[in-house]
């Protein structure tokens, strides 16, 4: 049995240990940047309902560029997302994407990060950051 079988396991194991009613998992939103408008501004496809577990917690982060930024929120979603298709979109998760936390705060993503699966070439789980 390979690394990526036992994160492959263990990543079923986290999703249904901290998932379902009495779990530590929240329902975010998750609206796909689809491209822009006539007027340039954002255009987003229907929110997609995704279970995760939400930590929000603002501190100052600071950037690879040396850039200080406030962070308001770390996102886990412990388990692989289905890529949306729009052209010009880094899948699955891009970060012009809109995320609706269960408290309604909605930031811009600072990061989008995860271990890609060599057998899926999908991340196990992402880790996403709002500012």
């Amino acid at each position: 049995m390979g690394i990526g079988s036992l994160i492959r396991g263990g990543m079923k194991i986290i999703d249904k240990a901290t998932g379902g009613s009495d779990g530590v998992q929240d329902t975010i939103y998750i609206s796909p940047w689809i491209g822009n408008t006539i007027e340039g501004g954002p255009d987003y496809g229907p929110a997609v309902p995704m279970e995760a577990i939400v930590n929000e917690k603002e501190y100052q982060r600071t950037l690879a560029s040396g850039d200080e930024i406030m962070q308001r929120a770390e996102i886990t979603i412990p388990r692989p997302v289905e890529p949306n298709g729009a052209a010009e979109r880094r899948e699955p998760i891009d970060p012009r994407d809109l995320v609706v936390l269960p408290s309604g705060y909605t930031g811009p993503i600072l990061h989008v990060d995860g271990l890609t699966d060599k057998k899926t070439h999908a991340p196990f789980a992402f880790f996403i950051i709002l500012g």
